[in-house]
């Protein structure tokens, strides 16, 4: 902070006519001139202001603000300006007009100012938009604290760049995502309005630059100093898909974890409007308004996640509103109905990908012959690093066949499947050490030629290639959409309901964790399928990630238990037509005139 510790000469141009020295418009208390034998004799007072303003910025801003001005800070924006000095990955989702953007950078601004040699960035989704936004808010920085703008050295504002030198060797620059810089070093960075960011960029490009810590005087490394490699998010809210969405979620489940070193905060448009930052009367208009779109709205002023994109094949709002199975099944519930029966499908997975198990219920509607399926379950098989091995995968999967008798399994057996395939038609021990019998392909001739005969043979083996695939997509978006699909409930809508009872308020936190699972697994199937996109390939369909770094395994295994229910309805409908319904249908013509 060079304005606290810079000489100030008592330049008789200073003084006004009743003698008072003044310095950029403070009036300075008589003989305060500040020497090294002043510091030598104040120097645990001003260790101790130091560590003041690093852990309260808010109120340096305060004691340095002009005497006449009007301006000052919220709550909400002090709060965020103490975080950015105390926690190393730190997440703000914010509304429109909840200046965001200018409070990062000014804590930017501040931690160079109280930190020497230190480097700190931004980078926006393009360096123009990034140089114009910094530019902007520097300049009303300057305009509402004075006193900071003597804090820089040399300021170089450009087209699509902003360099600014402090006089403590610290440095505020811009940052592309860009493969041009690559290799710059750094110390921190804010990556503002991140849903719009390439993730890909971000964490190959712009997060290596904190690599190296600040170092001090010593050359050692302040332990104390949270700021080193420090990373702030500041964006409106986006789709749950995106990049931004998964360090969101990244940084919230840290700050429960690690609470000394993550910050998450949100806010909706409530707050700028209490404060007057937003006419709240605009903000009503405009959700009032029927050209106003409901989801755009959601996330620019209310900050809410979307579980949909723009670009999504699948209609999220639409299949979203199939979900209404409140209750998850553990085990076979066939309630004395021969319409009913469960299938389990299987997505094969083995170190970066999971192994997903769907589970469900199928009813015969005998008036139309359509199968309505209900997906009851989803199991995650191999969860641990040392029961992720085929065998061990194979056990699990066995032990859902016995919770629910389905009539097949469903396995895809192309690379990977072809391992939990081999452990399938072997015998296996369960933990209690009960034998687990061999089960059966009944659609494969290779297993057949190797499998046991007296194995139960229920498998089927399933290899997409390219045009099973798209009609695999295609089947999966038609039943979707003809609501021959139901969904267990949200898990915000089922835990409210488990507490609502005497069992829920009774339960243990790891069974509520698993009574709720089925729910929370669902919403990712959902996540899953809002991030795949239509890409032009011909006339086959071929969807693709949106966010590349986001799964889609359990999309995969839905996929395929909705193929093979489309193909028994098939074969279903064929016996019934082939055999009639035992009716006479008499069809009579009357003559015309």
């Amino acid at each position: 902070m060079s304005n606290i510790i810079t000489l100030c000469s008592p330049d008789r141009s200073d003084f006004n006519s009743h003698r008072v020295l003044y310095r950029d418009g403070i009036e300075l208390e008589k003989g305060v001139i500040i020497s090294q034998d002043f510091l030598e004799r104040n120097e645990e007072l001003l260790k101790k202001y130091f560590q003041i303003f690093s852990a309260y910025p808010d109120i340096y801003l305060d004691i340095i603000k002009p005497e006449a001005s009007n301006f000052n800070l919220f709550p909400f924006q002090r709060i965020f300006l103490r975080a950015c000095m105390r926690y190393r990955s730190i997440y703000i989702t914010a509304a429109r007009a909840a200046s965001k953007t200018f409070l990062s950078i000014l804590a930017k601004y501040l931690q160079c100012c109280f930190v020497p040699g230190h480097r700190g960035f931004i980078v926006a989704p393009n360096k123009n938009q990034a140089a114009k936004i910094s530019k902007q808010k520097i300049t009303e920085i300057w305009r509402i604290w004075p006193l900071l703008e003597h804090e820089i050295e040399k300021a170089n504002f450009g087209k699509d760049y902003v360099d600014l030198f402090f006089k403590n060797g610290s440095t505020f620059s811009i940052v592309g995502a860009l493969d041009s810089d690559r290799g710059l070093r750094n110390h921190s960075g804010l990556i503002d309005e991140a849903r719009d960011q390439d993730g890909d960029m971000i964490s190959e490009v712009v997060l290596p630059q904190l690599n190296v810590s600040r170092r001090m005087v010593n050359g050692e490394v302040n332990p104390y100093e949270k700021i080193n490699q420090q990373t702030i998010f500041a964006t409106s809210a986006g789709t749950k898909s995106s990049y931004a969405y998964e360090r969101l979620i990244d940084v919230f489940e840290k700050s429960i974890i690690d609470p000394d070193n993550n910050f998450c905060i949100g806010l909706d448009y409530r707050i700028p409007v209490m404060h007057n930052l937003i006419d709240g009367n605009y903000v009503r208009e405009l959700k009032m308004s029927p050209s106003y779109n409901e989801n755009t709205f959601a996330a620019e002023y209310m900050g809410v996640w979307l579980g949909g994109s723009d670009e999504s094949w699948f209609n999220f709002d639409k299949i979203s509103r199939y979900r209404k199975i409140k209750n998850p099944e553990w085990v076979a519930k066939f309630r004395g109905q021969p319409s009913v029966f469960y299938l389990i499908s299987v997505d094969v997975g083995r170190l970066n990908d999971q192994t997903v198990a769907c589970i469900f219920r199928v009813n015969i509607n005998n008036n139309n012959n359509k199968f309505y399926s209900t997906l009851v379950n989803i199991v995650v098989l191999g969860r641990q690093a040392e029961t992720k091995t085929f065998a061990r995968q194979a056990i699990e999967l066995k032990e859902l066949i016995a919770r629910y008798n389905p009539r097949e399994v469903v396995i895809d057996c192309n690379g990977l499947g072809i391992g939990l395939a081999d452990e399938m038609i072997k015998t296996h021990q369960d933990s209690q050490g009960n034998e687990l019998p061999s089960y059966g392909f009944f659609n494969n001739d290779d297993f057949k030629k190797i499998q046991p005969r007296d194995s139960i043979q229920i498998l089927y083996s399933l290899k997409a290639n390219g045009p099973l695939n798209s009609k695999i997509h295609g089947n999966a978006y038609t039943r979707l959409n003809s609501g021959l699909v139901r969904f267990l409930i949200t898990e915000q809508e089922a835990r409210s309901a488990l507490l609502a009872t005497k069992i829920g308020q009774k339960m243990g936190f790891e069974k509520r964790i698993k009574r709720l699972m089925p729910h929370e697994l669902t919403t990712k199937l959902f996540d899953e399928m809002a991030n795949l996109r239509l890409k032009r390939t011909g006339l086959d369909i071929t969807l693709e990630q949106i966010n590349s770094r986001f799964p889609k395994d359990k999309y995969s295994a839905f996929a395929y238990g909705l193929w093979r229910i489309k193909e028994l309805e098939e074969d279903n409908y064929k016996k019934v037509k082939k055999r009639g319904d035992g009716k006479r249908r008499l069809v009579f013509f009357t003559g015309g005139n």
